[in-house]
């Protein structure tokens, strides 16, 4: 019993720590997106807009920093989504820790009673050792 206990314990701990490798997946790409942000940020900073010339070029400098612009609104709904599936994964992550717990536990609980109940067929056995010895040593002296 407490060897199947085992293998479950080893499972769930198994399910525990892949849910926590995703979590930690999903925190680095949400990382990531920042610092793409960040890159686009510097960029459009770079970018300088023409104070004279053909008014073609500052379309096209416009054109340039609204595409940026876009860019980052679209990074930003990609982290708004990755922001839900972090959560998703720590409720996951609840679950998965509960369960492990519990499957410790059992384990545990399964274990300290066989060593119990070892323990007492331990002391059954001695006590039956010590009764034979006594009534052989009792027929020797008759």
């Amino acid at each position: 019993m407490t060897k199947h206990l085992a293998n479950l314990v080893k499972i769930a701990k198994q399910k525990l720590d892949t849910q926590e490798k995703n979590l930690l997946r999903n925190q680095t790409s949400i990382s990531r997106k920042y610092t793409d942000i960040d890159t686009i940020h510097s960029h459009i900073a770079t970018i300088s807009i023409p104070s004279s010339g053909s008014f073609s070029a500052y379309i096209n400098q416009k054109d340039s920093i609204q595409a940026h612009v876009y860019e980052i609104n679209e990074i930003q709904l990609q982290i708004g989504l990755l922001k839900q599936e972090q959560e998703y994964i720590k409720k996951e992550i609840r679950i998965a820790h509960l369960e492990y717990e519990k499957m410790l536990y059992l384990y545990n609980k399964a274990k300290d009673e066989k060593a119990i109940q070892d323990n007492k067929q331990e002391v059954k056995m001695a006590d039956e050792v010590t009764n034979i010895l006594y009534n052989h040593h009792k027929a020797e002296k008759k």
